[in-house]
């Protein structure tokens, strides 16, 4: 007989069994504030998005933190046109520059339309800030999610 899953205080997706919950709580929201308020706990993962728009997350989280190493700070003379982009659990954020104000103000337009040429190609949740002439001038929430398979 297989134990019940209150006897599975081991639960991984390592152990995962054949209909298994693997999430102790799942929970939906539908604002990206609060996807992101949640995920920058440390506690959640985030799991996908349903068909009516609701972002799905599970808790305690079982998916690993990675430690990164922090990249160099953008330099406000050299890079002063850039695309900063943060995510929930980063302390640092990615950057990406660009030669003019036009070129970094029209990524930025793209990356928040949800373009997937832009400096986040993959799934995820971003605060992403358009950086002119070495000053934040536009922040944006961007959630990007796994593409629907069916």
């Amino acid at each position: 007989m297989a134990p019940t899953i209150g006897a599975m205080p081991d639960r991984s997706h390592a152990q995962a069994a054949l209909g298994q919950q693997l999430y102790a709580v799942l929970e939906q929201c539908r604002k990206p504030e609060i996807l992101w308020a949640k995920l920058a706990t440390g506690n959640y993962d985030w799991l996908g998005v349903r068909r009516n728009g609701k972002y799905v997350l599970g808790r305690p989280r079982l998916s690993a933190v990675v430690p990164e190493e922090p990249g160099t700070p953008p330099n406000d003379t050299r890079e002063p046109h850039r695309i900063e982009a943060l995510g929930p659990l980063q302390r640092v954020p990615r950057w990406e520059a660009y030669p003019t104000p036009e070129e970094a103000h029209d990524t930025f337009r793209r990356l928040a339309r949800g373009d997937p040429i832009t400096p986040l190609r993959t799934s995820g949740v971003w605060r992403a800030r358009l950086v002119l002439d070495g000053r934040s001038v536009e922040e944006r929430l961007v959630v990007r999610p796994l593409p629907r398979l069916f």
